[in-house]
């Protein structure tokens, strides 16, 4: 009589030899993308590897690793966001591109790492590095998307060039290394000791994203993401023999000093001038502040205004007609119904006068849609031909001055409506929007109410999640900036969209 139990074990065994790939539990892909080799990166010609690990072999004759934490001072090499010492190594809080200068000047070749641990939060951390003329990063768990790679590479992103890597996701708790490599013709990138990235490159290509940056185009950095991280060890070593230079500060630039902004904070005086500090993060700046005639809504136009004047820009408030402006009924209007007089119309408003503009939101918002072919159910929603084109072209001419262009809530509809060369600006661009009803009426011919989200998906933007950006679950801080681009998800982000503005016109 066969032993079953025998010849059973037998068969899965030679099934698990021949078939390992189904036999063994699959991990999470989230999981996955941090603890295996990366296979697209692993043939680097020349570069000992562990033929069974794929790990890069440490070389033992290289010169020693020299430590670079202690020589930070948190306060004087911090450029945003609140950094502190602790007996652990160097704290970021979470906060909008919080990031700090390391205090060296390298040699032509020179490896850096640090080892961190993201502690909350689900967005980047970054290493900065030159390389020649040129200055980027390496990002891991970037852009919303979980990508790592190096940006800016010929004024691309991790999303567009080719040192893209997906599925790339850190583990909150867990701690990592992240390596950069600068060689002569060269650059490469490694987590944990595993090959993500390589670029051949004498630097000339490289660029720092605009939201990290640094003092200068040769200051080395780190940075967090809106996620609290510990920074455990920065260290660098000198790959040809050349001396690393350490210095006491960051280098400024003397035209452009850098300030320390602080989006943590909570409290609107955070930014308020104290007697004897230094003059207001953005004096002299202008912002033009752009609200619809009929049913703005009020937080969107009052908290923004608030924080952009306290730190020192001039606020100018346009309308379709310079008429006053009726906001919402309970949009934090007051017992004085926050009518508003706008001082110009939008038809008298020119691009070169301001550095930003920004849309407030509400429904009233929809009358600036230039290219959108519905009608809505309110008939001041559906605006005047000649506003919508006058709104049209102050974002096409803004767009071209390479100034910035933001938007809140049901207001992100209005550049998804506009037309920069015959496409929408945020066709392929990162944004925040509400998740609440839009205006009634029709939408593709037939009667309609969907989500404000409609109006970017439409136009081809990509949709964060409603409540991801920072502390998840909550729009307070749901602000995105992609290029000149920015968007706040709701009424709860408008103070925050304030905030970014300043921290924008402060470089």
């Amino acid at each position: 009589m066969t032993n079953r139990p025998m010849v059973s074990a037998i068969l899965f065994l030679l099934a698990s030899i021949a078939m390992p790939g189904i036999i063994q539990a699959q991990e999470p892909e989230f999981v996955r993308s941090v603890t295996t080799p990366f296979p697209s990166q692993s043939a680097v010609p020349g570069e000992p590897r562990d033929r069974v690990t794929g790990l890069v072999e440490p070389d033992k004759d290289l010169p020693k690793w020299e430590s670079v934490l202690e020589r930070i001072d948190a306060k004087r090499h911090a450029i945003a966001g609140r950094w502190t010492k602790t007996s652990q190594g160097l704290q970021v809080a979470a906060a909008t591109g919080a990031r700090l200068t390391l205090p060296f000047t390298p040699p032509a070749e020179y490896d850096l790492r640090m080892d961190f641990t993201r502690q909350s939060g689900v967005h980047s951390v970054g290493l900065f590095f030159t390389h020649g003329r040129g200055q980027a990063g390496f990002e891991i768990d970037a852009w919303g998307l979980h990508l790592g790679g190096i940006q800016n590479i010929s004024g691309k992103s991790i999303r567009a060039n080719a040192t893209r890597q997906e599925n790339l996701a850190l583990l909150n708790g867990r701690k990592y290394t992240m390596t950069v490599e600068v060689r002569a013709k060269q650059v490469r990138a490694l987590l944990d000791d595993r090959v993500v990235a390589t670029h051949q490159t004498d630097g000339g290509d490289l660029s720092l994203p605009d939201l990290w940056a640094l003092p200068n185009k040769q200051a080395l950095g780190i940075g967090a993401w809106e996620s609290d991280t510990l920074f455990h060890a920065i260290e660098v070593r000198s790959r040809n023999g050349a001396p690393i230079i350490f210095s006491k500060a960051p280098e400024q630039t003397a035209s452009r000093p850098v300030k320390r902004i602080d989006s943590t904070s909570g409290d609107p005086a955070a930014m308020a001038p104290r007697p004897g500090a230094q003059p207001r993060p953005a004096e002299g700046k202008r912002v033009l502040l752009v609200i619809a005639n009929y049913d703005f809504f009020y937080r969107e136009y009052a908290e923004p205004k608030a924080e952009m004047e306290r730190a020192g820009i001039k606020v100018t408030v346009a309308a379709g007609r310079k008429e006053r402006c009726t906001p919402h009924a309970g949009s934090g209007e007051g017992a004085d119904r926050g009518i508003v007089q706008p001082d110009i119309a939008i038809a008298d408003a020119r691009a070169a006068d301001y550095d930003a503009i920004l849309f407030s939101g509400g429904w009233g918002a929809s009358a600036y849609q230039f290219a959108f072919n519905g009608r809505y159910e309110t008939a001041p929603y559906n605006g005047d031909r000649a506003v919508k084109a006058a709104v049209n072209r102050l974002i096409g001419d803004f767009l071209a001055q390479d100034k910035y262009v933001c938007a809140l809530c049901n207001a992100v509809s209005v550049l998804a409506w506009a037309r920069v060369n015959g496409v929408s600006p945020l066709k392929g661009v990162r944004v925040c929007a509400p998740t609440r009803e839009a205006a009634a009426g029709l939408y593709n011919g037939r009667r309609a109410q969907p989500s404000c989200r409609w109006h970017p998906e439409a136009n081809g933007a990509i949709l964060s999640p409603a409540g991801s950006i920072g502390r998840p679950g909550t729009a307070e801080d749901d602000v995105l900036v992609d290029g000149k681009i920015v968007t706040g998800e709701d009424d709860p982000s408008a103070r925050e969209m304030g905030r970014r503005i300043v921290e924008l016109l402060s470089r």
